[in-house]
């Protein structure tokens, strides 16, 4: 009944409107401290191109880390039903959308859009603009990154920057894949940024798993600051690895 409810495009502008007050309210609420801001403001200062990397699980307050030049932005969504409230959440702000998500092995027949959405991250990028994208999405396993960001970085020159957040309040939503964290209104919350991943445009495929590696390595470590900033219980990474990458193999670049 939910699932029919939510395919109603009336029902996802709803409820992403739902969440925009939910946004708004609770992000201007809380006492918020940014570290290391000045790795990312001076890129942006210069309005040259950044891929902005920060796991599924903490998107709802991306916006507040990424706090400028939304018109420079588009982010990347998936074309599930959570993926389209989501689209509908970021016209609000005026982000730009590139609809689709990576190869699923377990369901070989079914196209996701994969590659189209990354020829126009691609274009997007070279074009001077700014990417955003969740390198565990849109299924996980949680906080295991996958080698997207890392070819557009390849293929673009376009510098990656892991930022994450934490709040001392929230709600964790513990049967989700990913965890999902709700700040709670009025309490106290840390942004962080991580220094620029940059990858070589003739990176070897080790040298990409190798960077793919730093990215989910930075981000874990990043979060962990984040959560243990304000005094919360650490979150923790999936224990399966992301399919397809390690020591073993190059990643799913192609």
């Amino acid at each position: 009944m939910l699932k029919r409810l939510l395919s109603r495009p009336w029902a996802q502008e709803v409820v992403a409107f739902l969440v925009l007050l939910y946004v708004e309210g609770v992000r201007r609420s809380i006492r918020w401290e940014v570290r290391n801001g000045h790795h990312v403001q001076e890129v942006w200062d210069k309005r040259l191109p950044i891929i902005g990397c920060i796991w599924h699980g903490r998107v709802l307050m991306a916006l507040e880390a990424w706090n400028q030049q939304y018109d420079r932005m588009v982010a990347l969504a998936s074309r599930s039903r959570e993926g389209e409230i989501g689209s509908r959440f970021a016209r609000w702000y005026k982000v730009g959308l590139v609809r689709g998500s990576s190869h699923n092995p377990d369901k070989p027949e079914k196209s996701k859009g994969g590659q189209t959405a990354y020829r126009a991250m691609l274009r997007h990028l070279e074009s001077g603009g700014c990417g955003a994208i969740t390198p565990d999405g849109p299924r996980g396993p949680r906080m295991r990154a996958g080698s997207g960001a890392v070819r557009l970085a390849r293929d673009t020159g376009v510098p990656i920057f892991p930022v994450t957040w934490s709040t001392r309040g929230k709600w964790v939503m513990e049967k989700a894949w990913d965890k999902h964290c709700l700040p709670h209104f009025f309490t106290r919350g840390v942004i962080i940024w991580g220094e620029p991943i940059h990858v070589a445009k003739d990176a070897s495929q080790e040298e990409l798993e190798a960077a793919r590696a730093l990215l989910e390595s930075e981000l874990n470590r990043l979060t962990r600051e984040a959560d243990e900033a304000v005094g919360g219980p650490v979150m923790q990474p999936d224990e399966r690895p992301r399919p397809g990458t390690g020591p073993s193999a190059a990643g799913d670049a192609a």
